[in-house]
């Protein structure tokens, strides 16, 4: 059993909980942040001797390609988040296929090799788009949350309730963590990681860790306590967005500490 660490690196009003404030044709009206925030995620990774995937957005590689040299430079890995951060099942087929392979496109000529793994936007993986990751001579995925009762997650017909599993396209899937306490609860980072007090957090990985491969996950606005408030959104978002902001770094650094980490790839090679 291995701890799997990712970042999705998006910027603040790339979140979904952001849209009802920010619309796409804002995005390059308004202060991004996303280049100073993994800048700083670099740096904790290097404090602690620590090699981790980062699912790049494609509009992100397109706009600070620099940062994707850097990541790729000191020996992370580079995967793809797509390219305009939407919802799959929101879109059809062909608008999934021409946003991976645009996001593909953009980030293969800025890293040594080539791109191997995908995450969906928001965990919202389909059945369609593991063929489509297939087609496009991607590896692996690494977006079903099999949890009921989120808003946004996708969900994917698996052959097993193994953590690791090899899809009937080929595809390598890489679950997410959730913890049983009666109701299965997303354990993997994000928002869960920001709300639940760490000792508690550390106590539910190791549980699990005791019976599968965790998987962590966050986005450097998660590490970003000053990025700009949008009052305007619902209160359920605000709360889901910016609750604990300002704590977030200081348990990212006790949670490289306390535990092994390694890149996905790296897992399955």
């Amino acid at each position: 059993m291995t701890y799997l660490l990712s970042f999705d690196v998006e910027d603040w009003f790339h979140a979904h909980n952001i849209r009802p404030a920010v619309s796409r044709d804002q995005w390059e009206a308004v202060e991004s942040r996303v280049l100073g925030r993994t800048r700083r995620i670099l740096e904790l990774l290097s404090d602690y001797d620590v090699s981790a995937t980062f699912f790049v957005l494609g509009w992100v590689a397109e706009n600070h390609p620099e940062v994707v040299r850097e990541i790729d430079r000191q020996g992370h890995e580079v995967a793809s988040h797509g390219y305009n951060h939407e919802l799959l099942y929101e879109q059809s087929p062909a608008e999934i296929r021409a946003d991976i392979r645009r996001s593909i496109r953009v980030l293969n000529p800025l890293i040594q090799g080539e791109v191997d793994g995908y995450r969906a936007p928001s965990f919202s993986i389909t059945d369609e788009a593991v063929q489509i990751l297939a087609d496009l001579e991607l590896s692996y995925d690494s977006s079903s949350f099999p949890v009921t009762g989120h808003d946004r997650y996708g969900t994917l017909s698996m052959p097993s309730n193994e953590d690791i599993v090899t899809l009937d396209c080929g595809i390598q899937e890489v679950t997410l963590p959730q913890l049983n306490l009666g109701k299965r609860i997303p354990w993997a980072g994000g928002g869960y990681f920001r709300f639940i007090p760490y000792e508690i957090y550390r106590r539910g990985v190791e549980r699990i860790h005791s019976q599968r491969t965790f998987v962590f996950y966050l986005h450097p606005w998660d590490i970003d306590p000053g990025q700009p408030r949008q009052k305007e959104i619902p209160l359920s978002y605000r709360l889901r967005h910016y609750t604990n902001l300002d704590r977030t770094e200081d348990r990212l650094r006790r949670l490289l500490n306390d535990f092994d980490w390694q890149p996905i790839g790296q897992s399955l090679s």
